[in-house]
C-alpha cells in the first residue's frame, strides 16, 4: 500500500476518463440501495448489450462504493487496495513453490510493472484487478485442495469479468501437469469447476438477452480491425501481438493509451516482429514441455493460456491490443523469468550474486520511473489523449479525440488539423466525421456537414452514436429552415437508445421534438419561456459554438 500511495497518490483525484463515462460517471441506476440487486441485469456499457460484456460483480463495487462517496479519489483508492491484495496472494502462491526471495521479487515486480499502470488508474480497469483477485484466490484454494472455495472464486470471477472464463483450461493444465492428475481425475476436475457456467449464463442471459451468446464486440473497424479479418489474419497478427507484449513489459519506452486501427498493421509471413513472436512463443513451449520443473509449468501456464485468449485469434475482443488485458498474464511472465533465478544454484560466487541482484534492483528503480510518468498521462482526458496521438502518431482514434478536446476549447484550428489528420488515416471513423461535420458547420457549409453526419450514420455500425449524430443533425436542418427535414431526424433520434442521464437525454429530445412541430405546422406552441430557454442551451451545446 505505502508503495502504490507512493506510485499513484499524486493522481487519485483525476477525473473519469474514457470509458470510465458510460460505465460509471453516466449511470444513475449505479446509485441508490435498488442498485445492489439491479446490477445483475445490467450490461457493462450503458444501455449496450449488444456488446456482450458482462461484469455485475465489477458494477457492484462501483455502486457500494458511490453509497458512501462519489469522489473520483475513493474509487482509485479502492483500486489500489485491490493492486495491493493481488501483490500480497501473488506472494502467497509464489511461496507454496519458490522460497520467500523469489516470492517478493514476484510479488513487487509484478507491482511496479508499467504496464499495468493503466489497469490500476483507469477506474475501469476494477473489473481486470477484481477478477485477478478472484482467479489468484481460485488458483491458490486449488493448490490447498479446498476444491469448494476455489470453484466459488472462479464463480466470483466470472462475475467480475467475462474474461475470467480462461480460467478453466488453466486450472484443466495446473491438474493435468502440477498435481499430475490421471484423465478421468481431470475431466471431473473440468466438470466440477464448469458447473457454475450454468448459473453464470442464466444471469447473462437475463442482463443480456441474445447478445449473450452472439455479440458484437467490436464497436467499429477503427476500434476493433481483427473483427472484420479473417482467421488467418487474426493468427499472424497474434504471433505480433506476443512480441510487443513482451517487449512492452520488459522494456517499456512506448507505452500507449491507445492500440486501435493500423497501429499493428496485419504483418506479412516475413514481418520481423512476427518471426520474433513466433521464435520467442516457440521457445517458452519448448522449455514448457522439455523441463520436469514444476515451477516452469505454472508460470508458463499462468501467462500463456490468457494470452490466448486476449490475442485475438480465436476469441475476438472489443480491441486489438490493450496493455490493459495484459495484467493477469504479467503475473505468469514475471514468474516464468525469476524462476531461473531460482534455479542458480546456492554455491554461486557472491560477487556474482552482487552483479544479479544489483541488476534487478536497477531495473526495478527505472520500472518505478517510468511507473510515475504513466501515472501522469492518466490525471485527465487532455493529456491521455495528446500522449496516444504523440505515440500512436497514426490512430484514426487518438487524432479525433484529441481534436474533440481541441474543439471543446475552442482551438477550432488545431482541431481541423487533427480532423483532417484522422480522415486521412480513415474516411469512415464516425467520432472523426462528427467532429469534421461540426467544423463545417460552423464555417457556414451546410451542405457539406450534412453530408458529413449522414456518413457518420452509416459507419456507426452498431448505432451507438445515432442519438447524438441525428439529434445534430436535427438542429442543422431545423437552423437552415428545413423543418420538414429536422422533424424526421428528431424523431430517429428519439428512437435511437439513450445513455448518460436517461430521462434527461429524452426529455431534451422530447422538448426539441415539440419545438420543430411547432415550426413545421407555423403555430406559436405551448412551451414556457424557460424551456425554449433550455432548447437555445441545448442547441448551443450539441454544436459545440455559438
Amino acid at each position: 500500500m505505502i508503495l502504490f500511495l507512493f506510485l499513484f497518490g499524486r493522481v487519485l483525484g483525476a477525473g473519469y476518463i474514457l470509458d470510465d463515462h458510460s460505465v460509471i460517471e453516466n449511470r444513475v441506476e449505479l446509485k441508490g440501495a435498488p442498485a445492489i440487486y439491479k446490477v445483475f441485469t445490467l450490461p457493462w456499457h450503458q444501455n449496450q448489450p449488444w456488446a456482450g460484456n458482462y461484469r455485475p460483480l465489477t458494477l457492484l463495487s462501483y455502486a457500494l462504493t458511490l453509497s458512501f462517496s462519489e469522489s473520483t479519489a475513493v474509487m482509485r483508492l479502492v483500486n489500489i487496495i485491490i493492486h495491493s491484495a493481488n501483490a500480497a496472494l501473488i506472494f502467497y502462491l509464489v511461496l507454496i513453490f519458490f522460497p520467500a526471495r523469489i516470492a517478493y521479487f514476484t510479488a513487487i515486480g509484478f507491482a511496479v510493472l508499467p504496464i499495468n499502470t493503466g489497469t490500476v488508474l483507469s477506474l475501469v480497469g476494477r473489473s481486470d484487478l477484481l477478477s485477478a483477485f478472484f482467479m489468484l484466490l481460485t488458483i491458490i484454494f486449488f493448490f490447498k485442495n479446498k476444491y469448494g472455495w476455489s470453484i466459488f472464486n472462479f464463480f466470483m470471477a466470472l462475475l467480475a469479468k467475462d474474461f475470467s472464463i480462461f480460467l478453466l483450461p488453466v486450472i484443466i493444465f495446473l491438474s493435468l501437469f502440477l498435481k499430475r492428475h490421471r484423465l478421468k481425475e481431470v475431466l471431473k476436475t473440468a466438470f466440477s469447476y464448469s458447473l457454475v457456467l450454468l448459473p453464470y449464463l442464466v444471469l447473462r442471459y437475463l442482463a443480456l438477452g441474445t447478445y449473450a451468446f452472439e455479440s458484437r464486440g467490436s464497436i467499429d473497424p477503427i476500434i476493433g480491425p481483427l473483427a472484420f479479418a479473417g482467421l488467418k489474419e487474426r493468427i499472424l497478427s497474434g504471433f505480433v501481438y506476443f512480441y510487443f507484449y513482451l517487449r512492452k513489459t520488459f522494456l517499456p519506452v512506448d507505452l500507449s493509451p491507445d492500440y486501435s486501427f493500423d497501429q499493428i498493421p496485419t504483418p506479412d509471413i516475413l514481418n520481423p516482429n512476427l518471426i520474433m513472436g513466433l521464435t520467442a512463443l516457440l521457445a517458452i513451449l519448448f522449455i514448457f514441455f522439455k523441463s520436469r520443473d514444476q515451477r516452469i509449468k505454472l508460470a508458463v501456464i499462468l501467462f500463456l493460456i490468457p494470452f490466448g485468449v486476449i490475442s485475438n485469434t480465436v476469441f475476438v475482443t472489443t480491441g486489438v491490443f490493450a496493455e490493459r488485458w495484459w495484467y493477469f498474464p504479467s503475473i505468469g511472465l514475471i514468474l516464468f523469468v525469476l524462476t531461473f533465478l531460482a534455479i542458480l544454484p546456492e554455491n554461486k560466487k557472491f560477487f556474482h550474486k552482487v552483479l544479479i541482484y544489483s541488476f534487478i534492483l536497477a531495473v526495478g528503480f527505472s520500472y518505478l520511473y517510468v511507473s510515475l510518468e504513466q501515472a501522469e498521462i492518466w490525471t485527465n482526458e487532455r493529456k491521455l489523449f495528446a500522449a496516444a496521438a504523440q505515440r500512436s502518431p497514426n490512430s484514426a482514434w487518438a487524432r479525433a479525440n484529441l481534436a474533440a478536446v481541441y474543439f471543446k476549447e475552442k482551438k477550432f484550428d488545431q482541431a481541423k488539423n487533427e480532423i483532417d489528420y484522422s480522415l486521412k488515416i480513415s474516411g469512415n471513423y464516425p467520432a472523426a466525421l462528427n467532429i469534421y461535420a461540426k467544423l463545417k458547420w460552423r464555417e457556414g457549409e451546410f451542405k457539406e456537414a450534412e453530408t458529413a453526419f449522414k456518413r457518420a450514420i452509416e459507419y456507426d455500425l452498431n448505432k451507438r452514436n445515432h442519438r447524438d449524430l441525428y439529434r445534430s443533425l436535427a438542429i442543422l436542418k431545423m437552423e437552415t429552415g428545413y423543418y420538414n427535414q429536422a422533424l424526421d431526424h428528431i424523431k430517429y433520434a428519439i428512437e435511437s437508445p439513450a445513455f448518460k442521464d436517461v430521462k434527461k437525454a429524452v426529455y431534451l429530445d422530447n422538448l426539441l421534438l415539440n419545438r420543430i412541430n411547432n415550426l413545421v405546422k407555423n403555430e406559436q406552441g405551448t412551451l414556457s419561456d424557460s424551456e425554449n430557454n433550455t432548447i437555445r442551451f441545448l442547441m448551443v451545446h450539441v454544436k459545440g459554438f455559438e
